[in-house]
C-alpha cells in the first residue's frame, strides 16, 4: 500500500486527503478540513498565505501520524492568482483575490489597448477575464510603488505552496496556462505579451509538466525528503485528469465547485471566430493536450446565499440537504436567473442581487429559501445548456456522455436537471476529481503509472460511476427560451 497526499486548495476551503494505491485500487480518504478566509486590508482583499500553509503543515503532519511512510506530495489550486518574490526569495505582500475590486473592465480595456484584443486571444486562446494574470499585472505596474520594482521571480498560488514546502521556484505548466501570458504553440510565457504590459520576462521561467519531481518536502518530521511533485496544479486540469472516461467514446466533461467548468480535451486550438466571439478558453491539459472549455459560475451563488442566510441566523449553517429538499418542493422554472450577471460575481449580498436582478428583468422574485435556491440551481443548468451546445458546435460534434466531476454531484437535484436541461447522458464521479488526478500526476511521476490513460483506467477500476439519464427535456426546451429573453433584458 502506497499513499500520496493531495493537497487541494479551492477558493473557500482547502483539505489534505490520502490517495491510498493497493496496485489494483485508488481509495481517497480526507485527512483534515481547513476554512481558506480571505483577509481584507486598506479595501483589497488578499489571501491569507501564511494561515494556508499552516494549515497545510498540520494536515500533512496528521497523515504522516496515521500512515507511516508518504509516498509523495502534490499540490492544486484555483487559477490567475500569484505572489512576487523577491531576490532573497521573500514574498512580497500577500497575494491579492482574483475578486478584488481593482480587477475591472476598465484595466482589461487598457491592456487591449497595449497589445490587442484579438490579438491576445489568437496567442493565448484564453478566455477574457477581468482576474486573468495579464490584467492583474497592469494593475500591479498602475500602482504608484509597484511591486513589480522589487520582484524576481512571480509564482502562481500552487507553485508558492510548493516554494514554501521544498524551496524549488518553479512555474507549472497547467497553471501558468490560466494566466494569459503562455503563447498557446509554444507553451512558454511569450516574452512580446510581457513585454508589451511592461513585466519583465525574467519574472517566469519555462513551465515544467505535470508528473515533475520538483524536490523534497524539508523541514516537516515525518516527511523530510518526501518527493514533492508537479501536479496538474490547476485544480481543473487535475480533477480533468480524473474524468473515467472510456477511450471509445466521444465524452465532454463538467467540474463543478465555486466555480463550473465544461468543456472536451482537443489535441488542436480551436481558434475561430466563433470560438473568439464566444470566449472560449484553451488551458493547459495533464496529459499535454488542451482543455477546450467555458468557465461559468458555478455553486457561487449558492454558496452565497447560505453564507447570507448563515448570517441572518447569528452563525446557524442551514444544511445542504434541507435546502436541497426545499428547493425539490418550490415550484419549477419561477425566476430564470443568468449566473453571469456582473452583479453576482462580488461576494456579499447574494439575496439582495438575485431580487434586484429578479426586478430588472420583470419576474416574480423568489419569497422562501426553496425559490432562491431553486432560481439559483436551474440558471446555473441552463448556463450549462447554452454551453454544451457551443462546444458541438465549435467542435463539429455532439459528445455521447457528459463526465461530471467534483462535490456538487452528491447533489441529486443538480445531476438530474443537468441530464434534462442537456437532454444528454451523465455520468458522475469521481467526487473527488481534483484531489484523484493530483494522487495520479504523482503516480506517474514516480512511475507507478506508465501515463494519464493508465490513471483514468485506475479511476475506472476505483470508483462507482453513477448514471442519470434525461427524464422530463421537454421543461427545460420550453424554459429554456425565456431564460434567453431574461439575459437579454439584463443586457447579457
Amino acid at each position: 500500500m502506497k499513499t500520496h497526499l493531495a493537497i487541494d486548495l479551492g477558493a473557500g476551503s482547502g483539505r489534505v486527503i490520502a490517495a491510498r494505491h493497493d496496485g489494483a485500487k485508488l481509495a481517497m480518504e480526507v485527512v483534515s478540513r481547513f476554512d481558506n478566509v480571505p483577509v481584507e486590508f486598506a479595501g483589497h482583499l488578499f489571501w491569507n498565505l501564511p494561515q494556508l500553509l499552516q494549515d497545510i503543515r498540520a494536515g500533512l503532519r496528521a497523515a504522516a501520524a496515521k500512515y507511516g511512510r508518504i509516498a509523495s506530495v502534490g499540490v492544486d489550486t484555483w487559477g490567475v492568482d500569484y505572489g512576487l518574490l523577491d531576490k532573497s526569495g521573500r514574498l512580497l505582500g500577500l497575494p491579492y483575490i482574483y475578486r478584488d475590486g481593482r480587477n475591472t473592465t476598465v484595466n482589461t480595456e487598457a491592456v487591449f489597448d497595449l497589445v490587442g484584443k484579438r490579438a491576445l486571444y489568437d496567442a493565448t486562446g484564453i478566455q477574457f477575464m477581468d482576474f486573468n494574470t495579464i490584467f492583474q499585472l497592469h494593475a500591479e505596474r498602475a500602482e504608484p510603488a509597484s511591486l513589480l520594482e522589487l520582484a524576481d521571480r512571480l509564482l502562481f498560488m500552487p507553485d508558492l505552496v510548493n516554494y514554501a514546502l521544498c524551496g524549488e521556484k518553479a512555474n507549472e505548466a497547467t497553471i501558468a496556462s490560466t494566466s494569459g501570458l503562455v503563447d498557446l504553440q509554444t507553451r512558454d510565457f511569450s516574452p512580446s505579451l510581457l513585454s508589451g504590459i511592461g513585466v519583465p520576462p525574467s519574472l517566469f521561467r519555462t513551465p515544467v509538466a505535470p508528473g515533475t519531481v520538483l524536490g523534497a518536502v524539508r523541514g516537516l518530521p515525518g516527511l523530510e525528503g518526501v518527493p514533492l511533485v508537479a501536479v496538474g496544479s490547476h485544480d481543473t486540469a487535475s480533477a480533468v485528469a480524473a474524468v473515467p472516461a472510456d477511450p471509445a467514446t466521444s465524452w465532454g466533461y463538467l467540474s463543478t465547485g465555486t466555480w463550473a467548468l465544461l468543456g472536451v480535451e482537443t489535441e488542436k486550438p480551436i481558434l475561430t471566430d466563433d470560438s473568439y466571439e464566444l470566449n472560449y478558453t484553451h488551458e493547459g491539459a495533464a496529459n499535454g493536450k488542451i482543455r477546450f472549455l467555458r468557465n461559468c459560475t458555478g455553486m457561487w451563488m449558492i454558496q452565497e446565499l447560505r453564507r447570507a442566510w448563515t448570517e441572518q441566523d447569528g452563525g446557524a449553517k442551514p444544511s445542504w440537504d434541507g435546502l436541497m429538499h426545499e428547493a425539490e418542493a418550490a415550484e419549477p422554472f419561477r425566476s430564470l436567473l443568468d449566473p453571469d450577471y456582473p452583479q453576482f460575481a462580488m461576494p456579499g449580498r447574494m439575496p439582495e442581487k438575485i431580487v434586484e436582478f429578479c426586478r430588472l428583468t420583470g419576474q416574480p422574485i423568489p419569497e422562501t429559501r426553496g425559490q432562491f435556491y431553486r432560481a439559483a440551481m436551474e440558471g446555473v443548468v441552463m448556463r450549462y445548456r447554452q454551453v454544451w451546445g457551443d462546444l458541438a458546435r465549435l467542435t463539429g460534434r455532439r459528445r455521447d456522455v457528459l463526465h461530471m466531476i467534483g462535490g456538487a454531484t452528491r447533489d441529486a437535484m443538480h445531476c438530474q436537471m443537468t441530464a434534462d436541461a442537456l437532454g444528454a447522458s451523465i455520468s458522475c464521479g469521481p467526487d473527488e476529481g481534483a484531489a484523484m488526478g493530483n494522487a495520479i500526476a504523482q503516480m506517474v511521476g514516480l512511475g507507478d503509472l506508465r501515463d494519464f490513460d493508465d490513471g483514468r483506467r485506475l479511476v475506472r477500476d476505483s470508483i462507482q460511476i453513477a448514471h442519470w439519464a434525461p427524464q422530463n427535456p421537454a421543461a427545460w426546451d420550453e424554459a429554456y427560451p425565456r431564460w434567453l429573453a431574461a439575459k437579454q433584458k439584463a443586457g447579457l
